[in-house]
């Protein structure tokens, strides 16, 4: 779909055809937030629940939001800060700026520390 759509991309903007260039850009645009921000092309879950390194009654375990994140690239934070696979991490690590706190810092953005509990474990 991709080399598709690059190719009416092409013609278009060869041709001097601005309109359909607006009408594919839209159409790109409304596609993104249709699917809740994350690309079919990434195969990026919308949401994903970060496992605990040991078991626990409470809190539930933290959920990860790509749709919160919408506005960074994926190579924002993979492979380097977090690894493709899902591991578990510690709020330790995350004030240490590995995992959430590399961004969470309360300099590029708020700090883990700073935030409820239940923006991140949510049952």
């Amino acid at each position: 779909m991709l080399r598709g759509a690059l190719t009416v991309w092409k013609r278009a903007t060869a041709r001097g055809a601005w309109v359909l260039v607006a009408v594919f850009a839209v159409t790109a645009t409304v596609g993104v937030f249709a699917h809740g921000g994350v690309s079919e092309a990434s195969g990026a879950p919308e949401e994903v629940r970060i496992p605990p390194l040991k078991s626990r009654p409470m809190p539930p375990p933290a959920t990860f939001s790509h749709w919160g994140h919408n506005h960074r690239q994926c190579y924002s934070c993979h492979p380097t800060v977090f690894p493709q696979s899902r591991m578990g991490f510690t709020h330790q690590d995350m004030q240490a700026g590995q995992f959430c706190g590399a961004c969470h810092d309360g300099a590029r953005a708020k700090a883990v520390i700073a935030m409820k509990c239940e923006g991140c474990h949510a049952p």
